[in-house]
């Protein structure tokens, strides 16, 4: 739920940030329609979700990253090229 509110979020501002400059024909613009409506996207979605929702998120993930770079990237014998000998 969350990666589709973010995917949808990502497409407005981006559908946004691309029709900003067109050339408008009036009042029947469907570009202008398309940007009305993605900007009342934006507004429900900033209007219901706190901020704490997000930051726990993102904090959550951030740490999940490390660890698993972490765990990949930890030295072992093998990598070291260590011989033991008996």
């Amino acid at each position: 739920m969350v990666v589709m509110m973010f995917v949808v979020v990502l497409f407005s501002v981006f559908c946004i940030a691309v029709e900003a400059n067109h050339d408008c024909t009036g009042d029947d613009c469907p570009i202008c329609a398309c940007i009305q409506q993605c900007e009342n996207i934006l507004n429900q979605v900033g209007d219901g979700v706190s901020r704490g929702s997000i930051v726990a998120p993102v904090v959550f993930l951030l740490l999940f990253v490390l660890f698993s770079v972490y765990s990949i990237l930890q030295e072992t014998l093998v990598s070291t090229k260590v011989r033991l000998n008996n």
